[in-house]
């Protein structure tokens, strides 16, 4: 979680890597994802599993956003 916090992506493989890109774009620009990062992606995953990361990615970023409207603070 750390590495994630400071941003320090390089303990992450590159499978990794590409994954927490493309639900970083998903979440800042969605309409904005490059084809390059979709073929990044393909190396890695197969079309399910490119799916299942932008579901997951989706879903948390719907969760943070309704909670944030709400002011409701996650429990621990």
């Amino acid at each position: 979680m750390q590495a994630l916090e400071s941003g320090d992506l390089a303990v992450f493989a590159p499978r990794e890597r590409t994954a927490l890109e493309f639900a970083e774009r998903l979440t800042l620009d969605s309409n904005n994802i490059s084809d390059g990062l979709f073929a990044r992606l393909r190396e890695h995953y197969d079309e399910g599993e490119i799916i299942e990361i932008a579901a997951v990615a989706g879903l948390f970023n719907y969760f943070n956003r309704f909670n944030n409207a709400l002011q409701i603070e996650p429990t621990t």
